[in-house]
């Protein structure tokens, strides 16, 4: 294993030496910068999501910036990204870096909302050139595939110091993210333009579980009642419920819990509001 494990590091560093895409972020070693892209990055795609983040770090370029805007104005720029409670987390977690900085939390950033070990391991590597893998899906359905393994994570913490060994992590993170992107993608892999396609076992497809529908689901609900409230302002529930064409007992469902999301708040005239934070 430790042998396939050097070829595999080795083919992959070449490929992604050849194949790198270049994006503004790409030689950014700014926290607040990576820490950005990574929540904005998070289930869209990266051509998708450098467009948002260079909105987003133009409007904001440092934490202060952020924390001293309004929630509403953060919905506003993320619409169209979904899961609006990483706007909310991504606003809350501003104020925590505005009052105490990256290097005041370095290097347990898991205390900011909603920073889990693989947004944490990535701006580890980016922002302070930390030797760790940024384990995310596309490392680990690479190496699923790859190894023929279903889990990737006992993998990984066995091989990771021979992984990064005489290796900067940040190019093998960025490596993994390339390759998971446009060769080893979900679905529909380009596996005969893959360089590792003759040594990939191709036993174990960690992307097989099924996807929550989108359309009709309470998901698309949330979102299209964030969408209302920012364009109509403050609402009764009565009229939200006319507006989405939706049942009562659904849409009570939902605002209850978006408000323990901390996305809206019904105030004092009894109207829906998105939570000034």
């Amino acid at each position: 294993m430790e042998v396939k494990t050097k070829n595999f590091k080795n083919v992959l560093l070449h490929w992604y030496k050849d194949n790198k895409r270049e994006y503004a972020w790409r030689n950014n070693s700014d926290p607040w910068s990576i820490y950005l892209l990574e929540v904005i990055s998070q289930q869209t795609q990266l051509e998708r999501a450098d467009k948002y983040f260079q909105k987003f770090i133009k409007e904001f370029p440092t934490p202060n910036d952020m924390a001293t805007s309004t929630f509403k104005k953060i919905l506003e720029m993320w619409s169209g990204l979904g899961y609006n409670s990483r706007a909310k987390r991504m606003f809350e977690s501003s104020k925590i870096i505005a009052e105490k900085s990256f290097d005041d939390l370095y290097p347990d950033f898991q205390q900011l909302p909603g920073v889990g070990p693989y947004t944490e391991n990535a701006i580890l590597s980016f922002a302070y050139d930390e030797q760790v893998i940024a384990e995310d899906i596309n490392v680990k359905r690479i190496i699923s595939r790859y190894f023929g393994i279903e889990n990737p994570k006992k993998y990984i913490d066995r091989f990771s110091s021979l992984l990064l060994k005489n290796t900067n992590s940040k190019n093998l993170n960025q490596a993994f993210m390339d390759f998971g992107s446009s060769i080893c993608k979900p679905r529909s892999p380009l596996c005969s333009d893959c360089p590792l396609e003759n040594t990939c076992k191709k036993y174990f497809n960690y992307e097989t579980r099924p996807i929550e529908k989108f359309s009709g689901s309470n998901r698309e609900l949330r979102g299209n009642l964030i969408k209302l409230l920012l364009k109509k302002g403050n609402l009764k529930v009565k009229t939200i419920q006319q507006e989405l064409d939706t049942d009562q007992d659904r849409l009570n469902e939902v605002l209850e819990k978006m408000q323990k999301d901390g996305l809206v708040k019904l105030n004092t005239n009894n109207l829906v509001e998105i939570n000034p934070g």
